[in-house]
């Protein structure tokens, strides 16, 4: 299949509008009066998409190519609409096809017609998605993003049937290959991630503390995940180079755990950034500790993804960056 040209628009592309096969516009401002019965057979989706792709790609071939169709389907489509307007559309030459006054205005039509089609079709796909979805999340930056999430979701897919599994990252690596989990949100913590995830936005590890904590210089109290954890190790990594003396109070392979020993103040810990946001008894420490790396997350889904998989992940990735 030859490439579109990346300055064409893909209004024309078959995949693009298969649900939209007997859209008609109404054609006058009263909104009743749908015009002539041949302007009506003239406004279908699969003969606006032929004679756009034919017009901007100027050859019936690589229209062809395009939108799917065989070249004698196309030049049936173009003769077909020419034939039921009255007029010719194109001007025929051995270079190609090159709309005429009449063609460029129909084309005009086509690509209007075609963007109001995909975009109906978006508004109400999105609405009749529907469907169970098994997603996996870290009890981490899993946990704390998960309200916005659900909002999302169950504004634009009211039809959609979440159900939350709050695991480590190996856990839900392994539930995944299982088929038990349909998608899951993997955080570095724990284990490098896999090359094939959707990368999802990084986020900076920081220090947090109880509200009102005040960084002394002495041994700085210190509650982790267990040994083997990434982040665990970053931050004794870089509390060692910095030359600060520390003492492990408290270890807790949930996230919960760490943060309820910061909020009493027994110590603080690293964790990513989000974590840390809406929480009115702890706060961010920047001052008189080292910086920490970046954390970093990525999803996976079921080989077999439906479509309302599919758009559990999109929304994902919106939130999720």
């Amino acid at each position: 299949m030859a490439k579109d040209s990346p300055d064409l628009p893909k209004s024309y592309n078959l995949a693009t509008m298969s649900d939209m096969e007997n859209l008609s516009l109404q054609c006058k401002p009263n909104g009743h009066h749908h015009g002539s019965p041949a302007v009506r057979n003239v406004l279908r989706s699969d003969a606006m998409r032929v004679v756009l792709a034919v017009s901007e790609l100027g050859s019936v071939r690589a229209a062809s190519e395009a939108v799917g169709l065989t070249p004698s389907a196309v030049s049936k489509h173009v003769r077909r609409v020419e034939e039921q307007l009255g007029r010719v559309l194109f001007v025929r030459s051995n270079s190609g096809l090159t709309p005429n006054i009449e063609g460029e205005a129909i084309t005009g039509f086509a690509r209007r017609f075609l963007a109001l089609a995909g975009e109906m079709g978006e508004r109400f796909g999105r609405e009749l998605v529907s469907g169970r979805v098994r997603l996996g999340i870290t009890d981490d930056v899993g946990l704390a993003r998960m309200p916005e999430l659900l909002r999302r979701c169950t504004a634009t897919h009211p039809g959609l049937r979440i159900e939350l599994t709050v695991a480590d990252s190996s856990d839900l690596r392994d539930r995944i290959a299982a088929k038990a989990l349909d998608l899951a949100i993997l955080s570095d913590g724990g284990f490098e991630l896999p090359p094939d995830v959707v990368a999802l936005q990084p986020e900076p590890l920081v220090w947090v503390g109880r509200a009102g904590w005040r960084n002394a210089e002495g041994m700085v109290s210190l509650a982790l995940s267990e040994e083997g954890c990434r982040w665990r190790a970053a931050a004794l990594t870089a509390l060692d180079e910095a030359g600060r003396p520390y003492d492990i109070r408290c270890t807790s392979r949930a996230m919960n755990g760490q943060l309820t020993a910061v909020r009493v103040g027994m110590a603080i810990a690293p964790v990513p950034m989000s974590v840390a946001t809406g929480d009115a008894q702890i706060e961010i420490i920047q001052e008189g500790l080292p910086p920490l790396p970046l954390s970093h997350l990525g999803l996976v889904a079921d080989e077999k993804a439906s479509r309302a998989i599919v758009s559990t992940a999109a929304e994902i990735e919106r939130v999720f960056g």
